[in-house]
């Protein structure tokens, strides 16, 4: 992600070098507008895998909670019958 910055910031950087060589011309302004939209889509992309990460995480933790809930009813369960012998 660190480099996705970095490079992002290049690019920006660029294209603002190319609109103050070049001036405001129909190619200068094509550089800037398709790097924000690089830009725009790769935070969409980042912030979709993040959500799905998340979703996956919450699945897991899911999981986990009733395989706890379940070990417990069998220990209790346990103890009631050790009781009743």
């Amino acid at each position: 992600m660190r480099m996705k910055a970095i490079l992002f910031t290049i690019a920006l950087v660029f294209a603002g070098w190319n609109v103050i060589t070049n001036g405001i011309n129909v190619r200068s302004v094509a550089i800037v507008v398709m790097v924000l939209v690089c830009l725009a889509m790769n935070v969409y992309n980042e912030r979709q895998k993040q959500k799905a990460r998340e979703d996956a995480e919450a699945a897991i933790r899911e999981k986990e909670e009733i395989r706890m809930i379940r070990a417990e009813a069998r220990r209790r369960q346990g103890r009631k019958n050790r009781r009743k012998k």
